[in-house]
C-alpha cells in the first residue's frame, strides 16, 4: 500500500509543474507575436547573408594587400642592394 501511494505522490510532484507550465504557455499566439518572429527570422537571414559575403570578400582583400606588400618588399630589397653596392664601390676607391 505504501509503494503505490509513494509512487502517486512522486508522480504528482513531477507532473504538476510541467502541467502548470504548459497551461501557461499554451495561450493563443497573437499576430503581433508572429510578426515579431518573422521579422527576427528575416533579420537573422540578413545577418547570415552579410556574414557569408564578408567571409568571401575579406580573403580576397587580404590576398591583394599581401601581394602589394610583396611587391613593395621586392622594391625595397632592390633599393637596399643598390645602396650596399654603391657603398662598397665608394669604399674601394
Amino acid at each position: 500500500m505504501r509503494r503505490p501511494a509513494l509512487a502517486a505522490v512522486l508522480m504528482l510532484g513531477l507532473v504538476a509543474p510541467a502541467t502548470a507550465q504548459t497551461a501557461a504557455d499554451s495561450g493563443p499566439v497573437t499576430r503581433a507575436e508572429i510578426r515579431e518572429l518573422i521579422e527576427a527570422a528575416q533579420a537573422t537571414a540578413k545577418a547570415s547573408r552579410e556574414n557569408v559575403e564578408y567571409s568571401r570578400v575579406v580573403p580576397d582583400l587580404l590576398f591583394q594587400i599581401l601581394a602589394k606588400l610583396d611587391k613593395i618588399e621586392d622594391k625595397l630589397d632592390k633599393v637596399e642592394t643598390t645602396i650596399k653596392a654603391e657603398k662598397n664601390t665608394q669604399k674601394k676607391r
